[in-house]
């Protein structure tokens, strides 16, 4: 079975410039990338990298190739989908050579990896925060449902179907989860739900299917759930995630700011 690395909310900015005027987003990436590539022969064999959105924080043809140089250097097959900081024709411009990308219309796909069918799904709405899923994303979903039979399936979008607790995320996620879960209802068998978005790891389910969300290369939310909780970002814990694809279908979170060791115990 497929074993993928997930990577997730990059926002990439142009060079010089700092995303919400304080992060180095296109240092922290390359950092990122030193960090995975020096463990890549711990955590692998990788079979491809996932990336669940957010590549850019500010839409630029720069952002895209300061990330698509980086992301090339793992030397791995990129599978992508946009999230709502992207914007789907530049993002397009800059991966238009990956087999998986659409030349026109929304950037769903499927793949089958392994014996397994990794399906991404197109959210963004372009001017908005929040995401939804169109009827040509749910007609990609249920014709590849069909075509798996009972294999394992895994399903990549920037927002996730579920609800962390933290306010003002929660007011810009996936607007028609409860579409998807109509959608998912044909299939018998679980469908794994990986996702990104909210800078953090979550694990939730929608129906029978398990939903689990990525940490962020750059900044992450912190939980808190009080009415007057503070809006905005922390500097970290930022991190990736394994997903090894098989009977038990782990998923790892990865920090990027590992500790020292190991030490004996």
């Amino acid at each position: 079975m497929a074993r993928l690395l997930q990577i997730s909310d990059l926002h990439i900015v142009a060079p010089g410039a700092l995303a919400s005027g304080r992060l180095d987003t296109p240092g922290l990436l390359r950092r990122a990338i030193d960090t995975i590539s020096a463990r890549l022969d711990a955590m692998g064999p990788i079979e491809a990298v996932l990336v669940t959105g957010d590549i850019s924080d500010d839409g630029s043809s720069a952002s895209y190739d300061l990330a698509r140089s980086e992301l090339d250097r793992l030397g791995l097959p990129l599978l992508v989908v946009p999230g709502n900081h992207d914007c789907r024709e530049t993002l397009r411009r800059a991966f238009g050579d990956l087999p998986t990308m659409p030349p026109t219309g929304l950037i769903d796909w499927r793949v089958d990896m392994d014996g397994t069918t990794v399906i991404g799904l197109d959210t963004l709405v372009e001017g908005q925060g929040g995401g939804r899923l169109r009827p040509e994303s749910f007609s990609v979903l249920a014709n590849a449902l069909d075509a798996s039979d009972d294999g394992p399936v895994l399903v990549a979008l920037h927002h996730p179907p579920l609800r962390t607790g933290i306010r003002f995320m929660d007011a810009i996620g996936l607007e028609n989860s409860d579409e998807l879960a109509a959608v998912l209802e044909r299939r018998t068998a679980p469908v794994r739900i990986v996702a990104g978005h909210v800078h953090g790891v979550h694990h939730g389910a929608l129906g029978p299917h398990t939903v689990v969300t990525a940490p962020s290369t750059c900044s992450a939310f912190a939980l808190d759930r009080r009415e007057d909780a503070p809006i905005g970002f922390m500097t970290g814990p930022t991190g990736c995630a394994v997903i090894d694809i098989g009977p038990d279908w782990v998923w790892t979170a990865v920090p990027l700011d590992h500790g020292t060791g190991p030490f004996k115990f």
